[in-house]
């Protein structure tokens, strides 16, 4: 009995969440974030070392970042990070993911998972990325202290940042940082990415990807 009840109220939540056909304008409303890679620092170089945007590919404004180590080409919204990186050295160039801290706009520190690690696996070693010389990789990053057991049963992620209009405003003008240590030839390089978010917006959407994340909300779930 007590399970049915827990799936019937789940079922209304949906509903009033989602709606249905008639639902309202608002109701289809989806945050949308604008950030910007707006500086990269060396822990041996102060100075800013900021390049403009390299791309426009599927309304996703990327950003680029290189020196004499690699290049880097990035996009970030309140999923994460995506990032293209590109070894310019003549030798392997390493990243040990467990290294790697994402600073939020209170400059609390999170671990960072990359993407090859299973979400049931947030607090275990990950595998370091090996760059072969002149060599690539294409990763996603994600917060580990943003994943979460769902109503479901099943480890879901949550938004780094507020996806309700009127809150996620309060975020404009706020900066976040990954601080990423690069090693090559037995030598470590830290380097310090400064995200700020330029703009966020409202637009229409036939889905919400963070719909289950609004369920779970609704119903109280601990996150």
């Amino acid at each position: 009995m007590q399970r049915y009840l827990i799936f019937t109220l789940f079922g209304l939540i949906l509903i009033g969440v989602f709606g249905c056909s008639g639902s309202s304008a608002a109701q289809k409303m989806v945050v949308k974030y604008d950030v910007e890679l707006s500086m990269v620092r060396k822990a041996s170089d102060i100075n800013q070392r900021y390049q403009a945007p390299v791309a426009d590919t599927m309304d996703v404004v990327r950003y680029a970042y290189e020196d004499d180590l690699f290049r880097s080409i990035w996009s970030a919204t309140e999923a994460g990070w995506n990032l293209v990186l590109y070894n310019k050295s003549e030798k392997p160039l390493i990243i040990d993911w467990d290294e790697v801290v994402y600073m939020d706009v209170d400059n609390i520190g999170h671990k960072v998972l990359a993407s090859g690690t299973k979400l049931s696996e947030r607090d275990n070693p990950q595998t370091p990325s090996v760059i072969a010389r002149r060599g690539n990789i294409n990763e996603s990053l994600f917060s580990a202290d943003h994943v979460y057991v769902s109503s479901t049963g099943i480890l879901a992620r949550r938004p780094l940042w507020p996806v309700d209009f009127t809150e996620a405003k309060r975020y404009e003008g706020k900066k976040v940082r990954l601080m990423i240590p690069f090693m090559v030839d037995g030598l470590s390089a830290q380097y310090e990415f400064v995200f700020t978010i330029k703009n966020v917006s409202q637009e229409a959407s036939s889905s919400n990807p963070w719909q289950l994340y609004l369920v779970d909300r609704a119903l109280g779930v601990n996150f």
